[in-house]
């Protein structure tokens, strides 16, 4: 509720008690405190913190790879965040095959018209874009803009 209300400050504390409380009970690799590490990682980029976030992004993914698979959706979302970390801090050649993951991953698990894989199909378009490949990322943006219509409504947000 904090991160969403952008009381970020007051919301790390948090997050840093969580994520202690769960690598002490449950352990440092159970998916449930792989998602905790991903969660904190998301509230210090969100902080701009990108240093500090990337090495917790890899962590979770890391894990999440072993404990559940390199295809599980948890997995992907992990994909698909340290590529935007990556993307944000101008490592575009590294990032550029994580968002081609995460979208295969997320066709293959979801479909082609599930609103997580056009936020990828949307994220790849972004990405081919900044490296100024334009003929490249525009069938991919309208592929995100007209399925999100058809799955969200023209009017969505």
């Amino acid at each position: 509720l904090l991160m969403e209300q952008g009381k970020l400050g007051e919301a790390e504390p948090l997050y840093r008690r969580a994520l202690e409380g769960q690598e002490k009970q449950l352990g440092a690799n159970h998916p449930e405190t792989l998602t905790a590490v991903n969660n904190l990682a998301l509230l210090l980029k969100m902080q701009g913190r990108l240093g500090e976030a990337e090495p917790l992004y890899r962590r979770a993914l890391r894990g999440q790879e072993k404990q559940l698979g390199a295809s599980h959706l948890d997995t992907l979302t992990s994909v698909n965040n340290l590529a935007s970390l990556l993307q944000d801090q101008g490592k575009l050649v590294e990032a550029l095959p994580l968002l081609m993951r995460a979208l295969q991953g997320r066709e293959e698990q979801l479909g082609a018209s599930h609103p997580d894989t056009l936020a990828s199909v949307n994220n790849l378009a972004q990405m081919l874009d900044e490296q100024g490949n334009l003929d490249e990322a525009e069938p991919l943006y309208w592929r995100a803009l007209e399925g999100s219509e058809r799955q969200l409504g023209a009017s969505h947000p």
